[in-house]
């Protein structure tokens, strides 16, 4: 498995094996969610299944499988790469090439677990999970593990939208373009209300 990074130095993009990313970045790369115990998997399954039999949940999900099940069983690594871009913003996802509107770039990657109050309030790297649309006592945490959509930054005027599927009897978050995002541009998505409520408000991308 590789991924494409950026060499600002060089001004040139390279594709290199994960290990070596996981090397630069410090973190392990998933390509798959994890679970902090075995049994929140179970739980959370149990949850989506019920939750999805509601038939305008059941139609809604069925729809985004329609346009998106082939490409989340063949992720494509060649439509983004990754680019440090300053000491403030850290590293950015940018398009590798034109990425067209409603196209699946991929899915929020991380460790699940239980919220805790207050632990997670300076953890950039945290995305609710659902069970289909009902919120949960559950989080994806990427601060450690996770993979490319961890370095997306936020924007007021997204390109990328974020939406849950339910696949396999699991919940999973996925990314997909809501416009053409032309080759270069920089990969967003609206972070919501919520994650700013206890951080400070976001600068924006220019």
């Amino acid at each position: 498995m590789s991924i494409l990074i950026y060499r600002n130095s060089e001004d040139q993009l390279y594709k290199i094996p994960i290990e070596e990313f996981e090397k630069r970045v410090g973190i392990k790369y998933l390509d798959s969610l994890i679970f902090e115990r075995p049994e929140y998997r179970e739980k959370l399954i149990k949850k989506s299944q019920k939750r999805i039999r509601r038939p305008h949940l059941k139609q809604m999900n069925s729809w985004t499988l329609a346009l998106h099940q082939k490409a989340m069983e063949r992720p494509r690594e060649d439509l983004y790469y990754i680019r440090w871009i300053s000491g403030y913003f850290g590293y950015g996802v940018f398009a590798a090439q034109d990425i067209p509107a409603l196209c699946y770039v991929g899915e929020y990657l991380g460790l699940v677990r239980k919220k805790r109050f207050g632990k997670f309030r300076f953890n950039d790297y945290v995305f609710g999970y659902v069970a289909a649309d009902r919120e949960t006592p559950y989080i994806i945490d990427a601060k450690e593990q996770g993979n490319f959509a961890r370095f997306i930054n936020h924007s007021d005027e997204p390109n990328l939208t974020s939406r849950w599927v339910v696949k396999d009897g699991l919940t999973h978050i996925i990314l997909f373009a809501n416009k053409l995002i032309p080759k270069d541009s920089q990969l967003t998505y609206d972070y919501g209300e919520y994650y700013w409520r206890s951080r400070s408000s976001p600068s924006l991308i220019t």
